[in-house]
């Protein structure tokens, strides 16, 4: 709990909507100094404004912070709620916060009017759109819904690419190829060409990316490659290439970045999808892409080390290299949401760590008071401590990443 408090507690629009609250009625009323003017709202928006006022209030005397705060009025809220939070055993630092930015913006709503937007809604929402295609007559299917975690699988071993292939007699195909996310596109055209039995074909391939009609060199990593739609063309004269079948290396350490990527690149789905366009209306193969429409102010990221396949359940200590500043985010939106890509640059402003295994562990939390600041601090229950140098900040028990937008 700590360590998702600490968090939250340092995403400073969050904590300022709160304070304010306070001053505002403080300064302008007689209300005496521990009256809350959230108890209002809600139990859980009370207490976590209980929490912010108490650990925040200007008027604390420097004694005050060489104790901790005990948060026992928000642990007592959340587990009359949640049961599961009342007890001493290890929970989900994500479900934790999840359900109480979830409680404070559904007392907010029913506190103010129903089309106003609340401070959870105005950080934490983003818009999300999932498309799934049928692989038999291109009737695409799209859903939106609202998305505050940003969950990033770290197993992503296989990237769907959609191929065409144009023959040099001018017979054009087109379907989709699962490959090694960590190959290259020699790779891409070597599944294909199998697929297919047509690798006898391997030296007399080009390939170019379909939409910025860009070719692509066969060494060129896959990761490299934002575009999940090549086109293969046959030329009819031999060209002399290596096959290497080389691979970049295992994905034990991965970029940020590159999961990203995979969480908006096209997955073929395993279930035989209906199609519900008119003309179709078969059971047939279906390909999904999710991307965002808006993103929030906040985004935070889950990086999802609980692994949890055929009752077998482990956790993941893949180390995953993440900014802490210029975290570009463009390529997560849809293409017309250009006009909004310039303003998708975030800084990490605090990251929640699970260090242990899945049957036991420690929370701790990193967490900085100012994007613009340098100056981070450690948080491990009732203690704080300094961060003297930044490469402490990005290890492979970093669990949820929080950032925070650029404002220009």
């Amino acid at each position: 709990m700590n360590s998702a408090l600490q968090c939250l507690i340092h995403v400073a629009p969050l904590t300022n909507f709160f304070l304010d609250g306070f001053a505002r009625v403080h300064t302008s009323d007689d209300h005496h100094d521990s009256y809350n003017p959230f108890d209002t709202c809600g139990e859980m928006t009370g207490a976590y404004a209980d929490l912010i006022w108490n650990m925040q209030r200007s008027d604390r005397i420097d004694s005050d912070y060489s104790h901790s705060f005990k948060p026992i009025r928000m642990k007592e809220t959340i587990g009359y709620f949640v049961p599961s939070f009342a007890t001493s055993d290890q929970q989900d630092a994500q479900e934790f916060i999840t359900f109480v930015l979830n409680a404070i913006h559904d007392e907010l709503k029913e506190k103010n009017k129903p089309d106003r937007n609340t401070i959870i809604q105005q950080l934490f929402f983003g818009t999300l759109i999932s498309k799934v295609t049928c692989l038999k007559c291109n009737h695409v299917k799209s859903t939106t819904n609202r998305i505050v975690f940003l969950p990033i699988s770290l197993n992503y071993q296989q990237r769907l690419f959609v191929v065409n292939f144009l023959t040099k007699d001018g017979i054009q195909d087109r379907t989709s190829v699962n490959v090694a996310a960590n190959g290259r596109v020699e790779n891409l055209v070597q599944q294909f060409l199998e697929l297919n039995d047509l690798s006898h074909l391997f030296n007399q391939i080009i390939v170019i990316e379909t939409k910025s009609e860009e070719q692509l060199q066969f060494e060129t990593p896959l990761r490299r490659l934002f575009e999940d739609e090549v086109t293969l063309i046959e030329q009819d004269h031999y060209i002399s290439r290596f096959q290497s079948n080389r691979f970049d290396e295992e994905l034990d350490n991965l970029r940020l970045e590159e999961c990203l990527q995979g969480f908006v690149s096209l997955e073929k789905l395993e279930d035989i999808w209906v199609c519900q366009q008119n003309t179709c209306q078969q059971a047939t193969l279906a390909s999904k892409q999710l991307q965002f429409k808006s993103l929030p102010h906040v985004v935070i990221i889950q990086l999802k080390r609980f692994s949890y396949t055929n009752s077998f359940r482990r956790k993941l200590d893949t180390f995953v290299d993440y900014p802490i500043d210029g975290l570009d985010l463009s390529e997560l939106l849809l293409s017309s949401s250009s006009s909004k890509k310039d303003n998708a640059i975030y800084d990490l402003i605090a990251v929640s760590n699970h260090i242990g295994s899945i049957h036991g562990g420690h929370y701790t939390a990193y967490a900085r008071q100012d994007p613009s600041m340098d100056e981070w601090y450690e948080f491990d229950d009732s203690y704080v401590s300094t961060i003297y140098s930044k490469q402490k900040i990005v290890s492979k028990y970093a669990y949820l990443l929080f950032y925070i937008k650029r404002t220009k």
